[in-house]
């Protein structure tokens, strides 16, 4: 693809950094590209805070990978059913624009997967990760970060809120 002006040029070089910055891997980007004639900054416009800001999300179910044998069968609900509020809270916090449904299947809806990958045994030293995967037919991103046991435990009924802001903190 050849880019006659240097804003367009400087537009697509900063989109393409934003998309990579939240996880998009280049071969998506790439074929993107390649499927298009024109460069196109609806996607870009998408991942940008605006974009985010004025974004309509759906929360799909969270999931427990990883050792989930390590949590009791009480704690694996209390779990899943915080990940999906909390993250749903933590969007607003950061986007108070946001819109939320409950149906995937809407146009433009981007989808939002919480996963906890809990460690092979709750050791102080050991981390849980946490992450949420973004998808939207225009491209997926994935957020996340590691937490240590003695960190998740110290926040108590509030963990789930505490992981989720940390990590929406990292999106644009």
């Amino acid at each position: 693809m050849h880019i006659q002006t240097p804003t367009l040029r400087l537009l697509l070089f900063r989109s393409l950094a934003v998309l990579l910055a939240l996880g998009l891997p280049a071969a998506a980007l790439a074929q993107n590209s390649a499927n298009q004639n024109a460069p196109s900054l609806s996607a870009s416009s998408l991942w940008s805070r605006a974009g985010l800001q004025a974004a309509t999300y759906v929360v799909l179910a969270p999931s427990l990978e990883g050792n989930p044998a390590a949590l009791s069968a009480d704690q694996q609900k209390s779990v899943l059913s915080a990940m999906q509020r909390d993250l749903q809270g933590a969007m607003l916090r950061r986007y108070p624009g946001a819109k939320f449904v409950t149906d995937a299947g809407g146009t433009g809806v981007i989808s939002l997967r919480p996963v906890l990958v809990v460690p092979a045994s709750l050791l102080p030293w050991n981390y849980f990760q946490a992450r949420v995967e973004l998808s939207h037919s225009m491209g997926q991103a994935v957020i996340r970060d590691n937490f240590g046991v003695l960190e998740v435990y110290g926040h108590q009924s509030d963990a789930a809120n505490y992981l989720f802001d940390q990590l929406v903190k990292k999106l644009p």
